[in-house]
């Protein structure tokens, strides 16, 4: 998604997509400095096999070298060897990939030699748990994930939402992207340096550590909180690049378990594990989507799953699936075996629904032939069995992988399929309506806002708000208050074609829960990028455009006829590993609205993917604050050098009177970064 896009190749271990690296014996133009190669051989190899991709990240979604030299070694050294970088480095003879691992990191330093100057005081230090309002506990905030907060949760109102401040910030070390919501308790922020694979306990007045957890693995997920039960303590829960699951003691930080959720070697968890009733509900997805670019893969057999664990132990309870597993079906042009049905993976947190005894998860595209009739789509999993209650399918016939973009070998089908990626990335919401009624509100990367009766899974009222595509679309999440649906988009920046609706594109609609229309809409423009202009304002569409209702399941557009390119590495001709590259053109500023909104008594907190935070009145659309966060941070509280980037995933959570930011992430030209910004109403 582009959740499925930007999570599925998250920059901790996803460094570039199949199609970019040279053949080899090409030599790419370099676009980083000063270094020459005669300063260490692994710059040579960067320079032949992955600069195509790395230094024009804005066409090709890898994150900069900038971004991956402040990965530490274990995470580029996964990356290359086992993880997302697997295909593309499997040519690369094994003395230069030792080169180039050597050589990427610009620090080798340990993660953690700053904590020990940075801890609270011992009165400060413990996590006080007993009495402690739960601010935040999961990605959705709660399991209904409406992502919504009183005023006496947050310790903050809609008024003070337009005079704030910042008043501290902690940057943390070889982490360029802050991908995983944090979760507050008390006065305890947990919070999760994904690449370099650490967990925080901080002090939420001051940003002190309070302890801090290593993983053996590059983390992924955001973070969910649970609750001390007869067997187990107050726990921490979370998932890894590698696809296990972290259960943390939330007092001290000490490992209770760990536990594997993959069916397979391609699964990882890109949602955050859930907890209800004594288990641990796991959404489960995967990353051989990348592996299909090229020719010779046998794609594909990676597949989506929700997996209960046990909360005490961690053991497997049940595990429920998306599909059949996959099995040998035909060759491929080249001769290569292919497999399926795949994909339909799960790259959202799940909801629970208590009453209806159900799991709410949304799917991806299939990443083989044949086609299911459970990708793109919402399905309601039994809790006891992980059984399916039913399905939604919003889109047919999507088969997607990363040879789609050059169609090779691995993107040719028979019959009549199609490739829009147009996945559930965003979790979805359970909702209820001022008539006590209640939906499940799912956004898609197709620009569709769906409602369903969770019964059943029959459709209520959609309304198409974006124009959508493969990185468009509602990307990471909506949010509620109980009257309105806030739907970012992270379309891309064009204006609209004759007779398409002039609300498309970047920017974020308030949906009126009980018809679907729009109250309002908000598109940023070039103030974010720099533009000595005033903010845009909110507006509410002319009523030919509040709604356009779409019909389920979608048939995309078939894709337009073109042939076949190979892939590099894989028989390009002389000639063509001889041409130069082409320029590469200056890295676009980004006005799209890719991360979840939160909802803070009254106000909508939003952000784009250049860095600029924007908070509106939720009945109106007005601007009530803003403050570009993409900028340096010379003094932060813990002395690491601080800068933030992109704002993406879920960002932001709001608790003991501060509103906590994340800023930076890797990803798609996106800004990297590594701070958390504490901000506060200023000081009378």
């Amino acid at each position: 998604m582009a959740t499925g896009r930007a999570l599925a190749l998250a920059l901790a271990i996803g460094l570039t997509a199949a199609g970019c690296a040279p053949r080899p014996g090409q030599m790419a133009s370099a676009e980083h400095g000063a270094e020459t190669v005669a300063e260490h051989p692994g710059k040579a190899v960067y320079d032949q096999w992955c600069s195509s991709c790395h230094d024009d990240g804005g066409k090709s979604g890898a994150p900069s070298l900038a971004a991956i030299r402040q990965l530490n070694r274990a995470t580029v050294k996964y990356a290359l060897e086992l993880g997302y970088m697997k295909i593309q480095a499997k040519d690369v003879p094994a003395d230069d990939l030792a080169q180039l691992i050597d050589w990427m990191p610009t620090s080798e330093g340990s993660n953690d030699t700053w904590i020990d100057a940075a801890r609270c005081p011992i009165k400060s230090r413990e996590v006080r748990l007993d009495g402690a309002p739960r601010t935040s506990t999961t990605f959705g905030v709660t399991n209904d994930a409406n992502r919504a907060q009183t005023a006496e949760q947050a310790g903050l109102s809609r008024e003070q939402m337009k005079d704030l401040d910042v008043a501290w910030v902690v940057a943390f070390p070889q982490t360029p992207t802050m991908r995983s919501q944090p979760v507050i308790v008390g006065d305890t922020l947990f919070i999760a340096a994904t690449d370099s694979g650490r967990l925080y306990a901080l002090d939420t007045n001051t940003g002190c550590v309070k302890w801090h957890y290593v993983s053996e693995m590059t983390l992924r997920s955001s973070i969910t909180f649970a609750e001390a039960t007869d067997n187990s303590p107050a726990a921490i829960i979370m998932g890894d690049a590698a696809g296990f699951v972290h259960a943390v003691n939330a007092k001290t930080g000490g490992k209770i378990w760990v536990s594997n959720a993959r069916l397979n070697e391609y699964n990882r968890i890109t949602g955050a594990p859930v907890v209800h009733d004594g288990m641990v509900i796991t959404p489960v997805s995967a990353i051989e989507v990348n592996y299909a670019g090229a020719d010779d893969y046998e794609c594909c057999k990676g597949q989506g799953a929700v997996i209960a664990f046990d909360l005490a132990t961690g053991k497997k309870l049940w595990t429920g699936t998306t599909m059949d597993e996959a099995k040998p079906t035909r060759l491929g042009r080249t001769g290569t075996q292919q497999w399926g049905p795949s994909g339909a993976i799960i790259w959202s947190t799940p909801v629970i629904d208590p009453k209806r005894n159900v799991a709410y998860a949304g799917t991806g595209e299939n990443v083989s032939w044949p086609a299911t009739d459970t990708s793109d789509a919402i399905i309601a999993y039994d809790l006891d069995t992980g059984d399916k209650r039913w399905v939604f399918q919003a889109t047919n016939a999507d088969i997607w992988n990363y040879a789609c973009g050059r169609r090779g070998a691995n993107c040719d089908w028979p019959g009549e399929y199609h490739s829009p990626d147009h996945d559930f990335g965003a979790t979805a919401m359970l909702i209820k309506r001022s008539d006590g009624s209640e939906l499940v509100v799912a956004g898609q990367k197709s620009g569709v806002v769906w409602a369903l009766n969770p019964d059943n899974g029959q459709l209520v009222w959609s309304n198409k708000v974006g124009r959508g595509s493969a990185n468009g679309g509602a990307h990471w999440g909506l949010a509620y208050d109980g009257e309105l649906i806030f739907a970012p988009m992270n379309d891309p920046n064009r204006p609209p074609t004759p007779g398409e609706n002039p609300a498309f594109g970047p920017g974020i609609h308030a949906l009126d829960a009980v018809t679907g229309e729009i109250r309002w809409s908000y598109k940023p423009n070039q103030r974010d990028c720099g533009a000595d202009m005033p903010a845009a304002k909110a507006y509410t569409p002319p009523p030919e455009w509040r709604i356009q209702p779409v019909s389920a399941p979608v048939l995309p557009t078939p894709r337009v006829a073109t042939p076949p390119r190979p892939a590099a590495g894989s028989g390009a001709t002389p000639a063509a590993a001889a041409s130069a590259p082409p320029p590469r053109p200056t890295a676009p500023c980004r006005l799209g609205m890719s991360p979840a909104p939160l909802v803070v008594d009254g106000a909508v907190v939003t952000g784009t993917t250049q860095g600029m935070l924007r908070i509106f009145d939720a009945k109106t659309g007005e601007v009530l604050f803003e403050y570009m966060t993409n900028r340096d941070f010379p003094e932060t509280v813990n002395g690491i050098e601080g800068h933030g980037g992109g704002l993406d995933s879920a960002p932001y959570i709001a608790g003991d009177g501060t509103l906590f930011v994340q800023s930076g992430y890797a990803r798609f030209g996106e800004p990297p970064g590594n701070v958390l910004i504490a901000f506060r109403p200023k000081e009378k």
